[in-house]
Formats: C-alpha cells, structure tokens, sequence
C-alpha cells in the first residue's frame, strides 16, 4: 500500500520561531528561567493535542508529535485520538528521532535532548544547554591550545596563517564565553541515529552535539565543520548512500561521509535558510527552504539549479512516496507535486486552515488513503 501524508498544524508564529529561533532563546528567557524551564515537566492538559506541534514521527505504528511547552502526544488510532506524555522539561520541543519502536530521542530549546524506551509514553533527560556550554568551552579551549601549539612552532613562512587559525579559534571561544553567560545553550533544532548508540544532534549558531554510547554522554563537534560565521543548521537527514546532509542557513548544505567524523560545505548558490533534503534516485538531490525556494542537483551536491519558485511560502516539508512522487509541502498548506524526480512541479492550492510545520508517511492502513472519509485532504489521493 502506497504511503499516506498528513500534515501537523501550528502556530502562525512558526517561520518566526526558525528564523528567529536564537534570539527567543538568548533573550526572552534569563538565565534562571530558562533553567526553570529545563526542571518544570510539561503541565498535563487535555487540551494538549490542540497545542503547536513542530515535529512528528513514527513509533512502530504509534504517531509521537512534539512541540510547544515540552508538550509530546501520541496516537495508536493513526491520529484519530491522542493522548498526552509524561515530559520532564517546559521547554520548546523540535525533532523527533526513533531508532526501533519503543527507543528515540526528542531534541529542543535549551539544548535539552530527552530519551524515550517506551514508545513515546514518557521522556527522561539526558543532556541540556548547561551541558551543551561546558562541551561547548571544552571543545573551543582544545582547538585554541593546539593552534597555539602549531602558531608556536611554526616555520616563518606558516607563521601568518597559523596566527590567523590561532586568532579565529581564540574569537570563538570568547564568543561562547559570553553566550554561556546568558544561561542554557541555543536550541537544538535537528537529530539524527545510525543505532541505538551513536548518534548526532545540530542546531542554532552552528551546534553539533555526538554521542557513542546512546545519549549518556555527548560531545561538541561544531569546530569540525567550516562554519566561521555562525551558521544556524536546521535539520539533519541521511541520504541513500550513506552520507548524512545538514539543511542550514546562507543555502549551505553540510555533507558528512564518515558519519560525522568529517564534512565538506556546499553552497548552493542560494543566500537564504534550507529547512530539509531529499534524497532521489541516480544521485539527484532536492532542497527546500524559505520562501518557496527549492534547488536540485543532478550530481549529487556538486551543482545546484533553482527551481522555479511557483510559491512564496515558506517550504517546510518534503516527501518522497513509494511510486516515486515527490511532495513539497510549503506554510500555507499549499503542496507542490512532481512526477518527474523533481525537475518539474505542480502547484496544488491547500484547504484553507490553520499553517502546517511539515509532513509523513503514515502507517501502512492508516487513514486518509480512501476518498471516503478522507482524514487528510492535501492528499493528491483524497482530491
């Protein structure tokens, strides 16, 4: 049976909260209340399935969605009814990542990662922006302790460029410095498991967190990747060949080969945000972001092309279906519909309702496939 789509709706406010994701963190919130919010479990309410959700995912045939006040929800009727989970944290949840059924991970504002073992049911703490800041610093002083060393010891003639590394490492570490001073680290806005055990975590200010042993313990990999000014890094996915690809700001991709150890930068000659990846046959790539901007690349990343933009709504999820159509999905509910691998799209204008913040597959036999009480009308297959 051909995948299902259905979508999640939010808050009008939401390209707000990713454009403007930092400066909420930083300075809506002083430190103490942000710490507040890391130690306030998520208030019950029976209202909670009506609150903005901005990330969703399946558990075995369960649907988890998170979002808002650390509210997550969950459904085992494919959305017919949901129920509340048992959250540790206050804070704004954005990205959902489960490895099996019953284990996954939920990331968020504050730098908070929660883990589940009960498919979604309950939540527990691993890791937070207190400890995000002191990876953070450690990380940072490293790299500033060996540029120093080479600058030291270099030759006059890698004398200048060693101070430059030096001076550019030492810049850094004075910029988290003051940012640690405001509280809680930056929001986590992507995630991503290759296992049980080793996984990644990316997000505002050029963030990225990893962890070996299933969240227990997580290190600062964000000097590892070309990113002097900071670049936000909206979300993280693995492609069919292995490699993972950060979505991020500047229309910058990031692609690791070696899962995570390494990565190369490329621009796709887009100067915007790029909110997710698409990975489609014979090397072709599609990215989406702002603005209804999409890019394909027929040789893997090497070269982009801009697609003409038939929306100027903001793209905030992408599927591709078992026959191999490719779904865009942008703010307004609008969808965008190619049969072609995306080199061409059609424009198919949303139902009027409140703005959506993405979209998946839902269980096989799950409503919304049927014309007849179709639970999800920007279906193409319930028009």
């Amino acid at each position: 049976m051909k995948p299902r789509t259905y979508v999640f709706p939010f808050h009008r406010s939401f390209i707000a909260l990713v454009l403007g994701l930092a400066c909420l963190s930083i300075h809506a919130s002083t430190a103490q209340a942000a710490t507040d919010l890391l130690e306030r479990p998520a208030r019950q309410s029976q209202l909670a399935s009506k609150s903005m959700m901005l990330t969703a995912a399946r558990a075995g045939d369960r649907l988890v969605a998170a979002g808002e006040r650390g509210i997550v929800i969950y459904s085992d009727d494919h959305g017919a009814t949901w129920k509340q989970a048992a959250v540790p944290v206050s804070v704004t949840l954005t990205s959902l990542f489960f490895v099996s059924r019953d284990t996954g991970w939920l990331a968020g504002h504050d730098g908070v990662i929660l883990v589940t073992t009960d498919a979604g049911a309950s939540w527990h703490k691993q890791f937070d922006g207190r400890a995000a800041n002191a990876a953070v610093l450690k990380d940072l002083q490293a790299r500033v302790d060996s540029a120093r060393s080479v600058a030291d010891k270099a030759d006059a003639a890698s004398r200048e460029a060693a101070s430059v590394a030096l001076e550019a490492w030492a810049a850094s570490l004075d910029d988290a410095k003051a940012g640690a001073e405001f509280g809680p680290s930056r929001p986590l806005l992507g995630l991503w498991f290759n296992n049980a055990t080793e996984g990644l975590a990316v997000g505002a200010f050029g963030q990225v967190f990893h962890t070996a042993d299933g969240g227990k313990s997580w290190t600062s990999r964000g000097g590892r990747i070309g990113n002097p000014d900071g670049y936000h890094y909206n979300a993280i996915t693995a492609l069919g060949d292995g490699s993972l690809m950060i979505a991020g700001e500047a229309g910058k991709l990031r692609r690791s080969r070696d899962r995570g150890e390494t990565w190369e930068t490329l621009d796709t000659g887009y100067v915007g945000h790029l909110y997710g990846v698409l990975d489609l046959p014979d090397s072709t790539l599609l990215t989406f972001g702002f603005a209804g901007n999409a890019l394909r690349s027929d040789d893997g990343g090497k070269t982009w092309k801009a697609l003409p933009r038939l929306t100027a709504k903001t793209l905030v999820g992408g599927s591709v279906l078992a026959h191999g159509s490719v779904l865009l999905l942008a703010v307004d509910r609008t969808l965008l519909i190619s049969r072609d691998q995306g080199q061409t799209f059609t424009l198919q204008q949303g139902s009027p309702g409140r703005p959506v913040a993405g979209l998946m597959p839902t269980p096989p036999g799950g409503h919304g496939g049927s014309r007849r009480g179709c639970r999800w009308p920007l279906h193409p297959e319930c028009r």
